[in-house]
């Protein structure tokens, strides 16, 4: 401040000698024209310097104007602002961070930083610290600050060096809502996947195109095939063998996860014979597939089918269709019997056998000997 009350004083005795060295001039040499034109510039440059502090004037309303902004911005910004020496001291903090950090800005300055975080995020800041000052680098962390009653608050911290490697910038953002809302999706999937892998129901996932994603337990446990193998297969790839309750074929088209796809609907309760490819043990299923949508997306970008071995089910609700003779037949055909000892038991020929041997798996939905006796065998356990 002396220093330049000292330029503007000498800037004034400059001035005053060389007005007196004019006035010298003038009172020697000069005309009436002569001091009629010197008034005129005199008038001129008069106003002249009136203009030019209207303009500073006006320059600075318009940079008041400015600062009173850049202050509003900058205090109420949605971010906390911090500015920080190299030992974490706080030099600069605007409203939004002094609120974050739960203390009047007036109380912060020359404070500490690591102060005002949890004790668990202490070394996590220091470490920020001293990694940014040391390598003028852009860093950020996600730290925890001290509990104040309403819950745990995590801020999102990004910090910067400045050019003279003095101070070191920090925007504080609040991202506890975030991460409240990544700890309920990680429950939530926790909870689905123990869901997904626990249930007895099978659940398989398909693609558009009919390529499987995803398949729980239980759905390898019911078509007896791994998921490492079902991957990236289509159904028909895996069960070339599929019919109807009836017995007729079931084309490609006619397949729930097809029709899902084509109509866009919930297909319920269709009933499919399949055939186990490593044992070629045939079992019935029922079917639900459930098309899946993107937001704003009318086409499906995924089927899910759940599945449900009825085969039991089936079979026994044909058991009680039988006649009283197949299920003699039937009964004979559990125990460890030829043909022959069975025609000899119930007093009919072995031929007559064999044709209630045919009935029996055609009506039970039975395609090998040994699933007839193996059904045969439920049945003889299931009797009082």
């Amino acid at each position: 401040m002396k220093r330049k009350d000292e330029s503007l004083e000498d800037l004034r005795r400059r001035a005053e000698k060389r007005l007196q060295e004019s006035q010298r001039d003038l009172s020697e040499s000069s005309t009436p024209e002569d001091l009629q034109r010197l008034v005129h510039e005199l008038e001129v440059h008069q106003i002249e310097l009136e203009l030019q502090n209207e303009e500073l004037q006006h320059a600075r309303s318009e940079l008041e104007s400015y600062l009173r902004r850049y202050t509003d911005l900058y205090d109420f910004a949605p971010v906390g602002y911090l500015m920080l020496a190299p030992d974490g001291r706080i030099l600069q903090i605007n409203l939004t961070g002094a609120r974050m950090l739960g203390a009047d800005r007036s109380r912060l300055i020359e404070q500490p930083f690591p102060r005002f975080v949890s004790a668990e995020s202490r070394p996590t800041v220091a470490s920020l610290l001293a990694e940014v000052f040391q390598d003028r680098s852009r860093d950020a962390v996600v730290i925890e600050l001290p509990d104040t009653g309403s819950g745990t608050a995590y801020v999102h911290i990004e910090a910067v060096v400045s050019e003279d490697g003095r101070e070191c910038r920090l925007i504080l953002m609040d991202v506890t809502a975030q991460r409240e809302a990544e700890e309920s999706l990680k429950a939530s999937e926790w909870q689905y996947r123990t869901l997904f892998e626990s249930m007895s129901q099978g659940v398989v996932y398909q693609c558009p195109d009919g390529s499987i994603i995803s398949a729980n337990p239980s759905a390898e446990r019911i078509l007896g095939v791994s998921l490492r193998r079902m991957k990236g297969k289509k159904w028909k790839d895996l069960f070339p063998e599929v019919v109807h309750s009836d017995g007729s074929g079931f084309p490609e088209e006619e397949h729930p996860y097809m029709v899902a796809l084509r109509t866009h609907e919930t297909i319920k309760d269709v009933v499919m014979g399949i055939s186990q490819p490593d044992c070629d043990r045939h079992i019935w299923l029922s079917i639900n597939a459930v098309p899946q949508f993107r937001p704003g997306e009318s086409s499906p970008f995924q089927v899910f089918m759940t599945l449900d071995n009825i085969t039991d089910r089936k079979r026994l609700i044909a058991y009680n269709t039988l006649t009283p003779r197949e299920k003699e037949v039937l009964a004979l055909v559990s125990n460890p019997l030829g043909r022959g000892a069975i025609a000899e038991i119930l007093g009919i020929s072995p031929k007559t056998v064999d044709k209630h041997r045919e009935n029996l798996m055609a009506k039970l939905s039975i395609y090998e000997v040994e699933e007839l006796v193996e059904f045969a065998g439920l049945i003889d356990q299931a009797q009082p």
